[in-house]
């Protein structure tokens, strides 16, 4: 027995027919799981991408001809399915096109007969056809499917075995942005993870699969309806792959768990993003009782509950639109009407899903007249009853409260007896330890005892209690903006205050050693500081200046305090301690909570890259202060937009440094494997190699940076160089911000005892860097690429906000970034009115947006996302790229500091220092 398969994808169409971006993805992630030898183990498997229908019709005969009875034969299409004049079913392909009558031409088509013949002239009695197809998609290009589709009819017969995603009348459910289409992403993961698998026999049947991917496509969109039909003599099933898993397999065990007790929320029709208390101990002890890790068990956890939460996005995000609709006009027109039904079909969501939302909506926007007319929905007949009972107590004071209670009670009762479509619980108390918090819990690792109790009272919903001793922990420690944040957070809940929600995403590792300090704090507190400064602004912007909290908060008198459309603002924390899987899992977290509207993060590319596409799926725009790698400007995200200046913007500045040293000659270290690190001397050396530079970059033996690096070797290499020519050379330094890259170059600057000019990139402004001095000499003729510099701010009330806040001038630039990525997403938010993730984008890449008082300047981003060079008046100028070195500067923390190289000295600064003498060495 062998097995074959041919796998189709169309994404590309002719006029008259939508794309369907997801279509030659299906087909790669197919392919994938078949030709594995520990899954489909298939001898042949043939793709074809975007083919013409001659290619397509070769290829389909070439599948079932010459075939042995007992072959596996299989095809997987992917792409529009149609109808052609005389309503038989067909496959689209690239030049599937119609006539001047609006027919489809037949020779563009695979029609179902054709198929059909090259089936049946085949020996193979083991045929099995996926199709992942968008029937409806000729109906939004005005092509009418004629009369009633039957797949079985068409395509069945014996010895086959056919799955299909969708019925006639419905999408395929295509999710966004490059994605596989749901019904193909849950085959492919039934098979991948091996979940398929149903009664742990360790073979994954046809039932199986599609069983499996069905009942996921269902929790995720419940309208959709994937049909599954099998003939076959002699057996009862077709074996597509095997399983890894045996029924005694631990991970199996737990998966099983799970879903039981997923499948009681489908039962319940239960649509939440996470397990309630009871249901998440179960799973604890269970796991204890398997010995599971917390991370074998989080990954079956993600993957079950992805449906759900993909489903309570898409009913938040149709109620958003369908608000946002209803606030413009008090009727809907006939065209967004059509609208809504299209989208309603791309979510998957079913009639009675949106007859509740919208007759919520309506009774928010639009309360409740004296006049109702004659209504039958359950939700509406509660409003029938409410009005009554206001209308009663109106007209005949003797309907005594209780009663109306009870009338109200039996009102609510009756709608849960008659129509439950969906239902979202409520998040009290809050789960901790989930490295996610807007109070709960402490992340940041500085617990003095206030902060703890606050966060307890957090966790349990007390907002006042939780209020009162976070204002005393901030007041204790001024320098703390988890606290500050926190304590932000239950100001608005302690007064049910409107509020807009967003997260911040940093990075605090366990072991503050395995990352490297900034400033004294972490990378992340100046984050952090960034984004409560401008929170607090804003929130204070709600209070009257006789509020009686502001007795509470020091120093309040804020510049421009001003609240977002007279709402709030609420920051969610997340800490994936710079670890790439916890990253993935803290994205995905925040990504299925839909009040967030925007994330503010990460600082390393590295954790960007492991997250911006889980985002970049949910519609969740992702705003880096730090991230500058090239790989998200040569492969751009639709959501993901940054604040720090671009490796590629940075680059020519550091080549006309160093031309105006006349160095033509450059020795480059950096850390290969590191998507900042690699990309930065990557795109250096594209700008300096080419004209008007013209140079030479080279590398030598010894160059990795935090992988092994050995100075010493690499200095001797270095020199042996140098003696054999006569130019300057020059060195630059690339360290990622991970582990001890950033030693290494602080090594090799040390040894290079200012012989070469040195550049170095952004995170080596640190204060490690200046740790590590004890004399100034190996450091004359070191320089470092910075964003931006407090001492050349281009807007000085950041920085006396900043003092006002934080006791301190001394402010980072990732603070100030992180302030403008705030900045930015606020400002989005106010423009948008009625704020979703979809509009809030598209606000952020308009032509017209333009924030003029950022902390590092003015704000535009380009298609790309990348910030645009201008002005304070919006006009083209260099990258604000500054240059920083080090001077000496006696302080209670450190002999020297960091100043613009437009300064000589601190004191031509204007820095404060002592005059004491300089400390002792250790």
């Amino acid at each position: 027995m062998a097995k074959f398969a041919l796998l189709i994808g169309v994404s590309e169409y002719s006029e008259g027919l939508r794309s369907i971006s997801s279509a030659t993805q299906d087909i790669e992630a197919m392919r994938r799981v078949l030709e594995h030898p520990d899954m489909g183990a298939f001898d042949q498997v043939t793709v074809l991408s975007n083919p013409d229908k001659g290619s397509m019709e070769r290829a389909v005969e070439d599948l079932f001809t010459n075939r042995q009875r007992d072959d596996l034969v299989l095809l997987y299409f992917s792409g529009h399915g149609l109808k052609d004049q005389t309503a038989e079913f067909c496959l689209s392909a690239r030049d599937t096109e119609r006539d001047q009558n609006g027919e489809l031409r037949i020779s563009t088509i695979l029609a179902a007969s054709k198929l059909n013949k090259y089936m049946n002239n085949s020996r193979s009695q083991r045929q099995m056809i996926i199709l992942d197809c968008c029937f409806s998609g000729a109906l939004v290009q005005g092509m009418p499917i004629k009369g009633e589709l039957n797949i079985q009819e068409e395509l069945g017969g014996k010895g086959r075995a056919i799955l299909t995603s969708s019925s006639p009348i419905e999408y395929s459910f295509e999710s966004e942005d490059k994605d596989l289409s749901i019904y193909t992403k849950y085959l492919v993961e039934g098979i991948e993870t091996g979940a398929a698998d149903k009664d742990g026999d360790q073979l994954i049947s046809v039932n199986e699969l599609h069983e499996y991917a069905s009942e996921r496509v269902k929790e995720a969109a419940p309208a959709m309806t994937p049909k599954f039909y099998l003939s076959l003599e002699g057996e009862d099933t077709i074996y597509l792959a095997k399983s890894p898993l045996a029924a005694t397999n631990p991970i199996f065990i737990y998966r099983e768990k799970v879903r039981e007790i997923l499948d009681e929320w489908s039962k319940e029709n239960i649509c939440k993003e996470n397990f309630n208390r009871v249901e998440r101990n179960c799973l604890n002890e269970l796991r204890n009782e398997l010995d599971l890790s917390l991370q074998e068990a989080d990954i079956i956890e993600q993957e079950n509950l992805a449906p759900f939460r993909k489903r309570l996005q898409n009913l938040t995000e149709y109620k958003a639109t369908f608000r946002e609709l209803l606030a413009d006009s008090i009727s809907i027109t006939e065209g967004n009407r059509r609208r809504l039904k299209e989208l309603q079909s791309r979510y998957g969501l079913r009639d009675e899903d949106i007859q509740v939302i919208e007759e919520e909506v309506q009774n928010e926007v639009y309360p409740i007249t004296p006049t109702i007319p004659p209504i039958t929905s359950p939700s509406a007949k509660i409003a029938q009853i409410l009005h009554s009972i206001k209308t009663s107590k109106l007209q005949n004071f003797k309907l005594n409260l209780p009663v109306s209670i009870g009338i109200a009670s039996i009102a609510v009762v009756s709608l849960i007896a008659i129509s439950r479509p969906y239902i979202i619980q409520s998040d009290c108390p809050k789960q901790t330890d989930d490295f996610i918090s807007e109070g709960e819990e402490i992340l940041n690792n500085s617990q003095p005892f206030n902060k703890k109790e606050g966060t307890e009272y957090f966790a349990q919903c007390d907002y006042q209690k939780a209020l009162l001793r976070f204002k005393d922990a901030w007041q204790q420690d001024r320098l703390d903006p988890e606290t500050l944040i926190y304590l932000n957070n239950a100001l608005l809940e302690a007064n049910k205050m409107p509020y807009y929600t967003i997260a911040v995403a940093v990075s605090i590792p366990k072991n503050q050693n395995d990352f490297n300090d900034d400033d004294g704090d972490s990378r992340a507190n100046e984050m952090l500081r960034g984004v409560a400064q401008l929170q607090t602004k804003i929130n204070l912007g709600l209070l009257n200046d006789n509020d009686p909290f502001l007795k509470y908060f020091p120093d309040q008198n804020f510049i421009n305090k001003k609240a977002i459309n007279g709402k709030g603002l609420k920051v969610v924390i997340t800490n994936d301690e710079n670890k790439e899987l916890l990253a993935k899992k803290t994205a995905s977290s925040l990504s299925q909570r839909p009040e967030i509207l925007g994330v503010v993060g990460h600082y390393p590319s590295e954790m960007t890259l492991a997250t911006v596409d889980i985002y970049n799926q949910n519609n969740l725009v992702l705003i880096s202060p730090g991230s500058t790698t090239s790989e998200l400007t040569k492969h751009p995200r639709k959501n993901f937009l940054r604040t720090v200046f671009s490796v590629e913007q940075q680059s020519p500045a550091i080549a006309k440094f160093l031309q105006e040293k006349s160095i033509k000659k450059v020795v480059g270290f950096y850390s290969e494997g590191s998507p900042f690190s690699e990309s930065f001397f990557n795109s250096f050396k594209t700008i300096f190699t080419r004209p008007p530079f013209s140079g030479t970059v080279v590398k030598l033996d010894e160059f990795d940076l935090g992988n092994n690096f050995k100075a010493e070797e690499a200095i001797q290499e270095l020199r042996k160089r140098q003696g054999k020519i006569t130019e300057k050379i020059g060195l630059v330094l690339f360290p990622k911000a991970i582990g001890d890259a950033q030693g290494d170059a602080i090594r090799l600057i040390k040894l290079n005892n200012s012989q070469n000019w040195v550049i170095g990139s952004w995170g080596l402004r640190s204060s490690r860097t200046l740790e590590q001095i004890n004399n100034l000499q190996p450091f004359q003729k070191f320089v470092i690429t910075v964003p931006w510099d407090s001492l050349t701010s281009p807007n000085q009330d950041f920085l006396k906000d900043a003092k006002i806040l934080w006791t301190t001038t001394s402010v980072n630039a990732i603070t100030a970034l992180s302030y403008d990525a705030t900045l930015a997403l606020t400002k989005a938010l106010e423009k948008a009115n009625t704020p979703t993730r979809i509009n809030i984008l598209e606000q952020l890449k308009s032509l017209d947006f333009l924030v003029t008082k950022g902390a590092t300047g003015t704000i535009q981003f380009d298609e790309n996302g990348d910030r645009k060079k201008l002005d304070g008046k919006g006009d083209p100028q260099n990258p604000p790229v500054e240059f920083v070195h080090i001077v000496e500067c006696r302080t209670l923390s450190s002999d020297f500091a960091f100043v613009p190289i437009k300064y000589p000295t601190a004191k031509d600064a204007g820095l404060s220092c002592l005059n004491s003498p300089k400390k002792p060495s250790p």
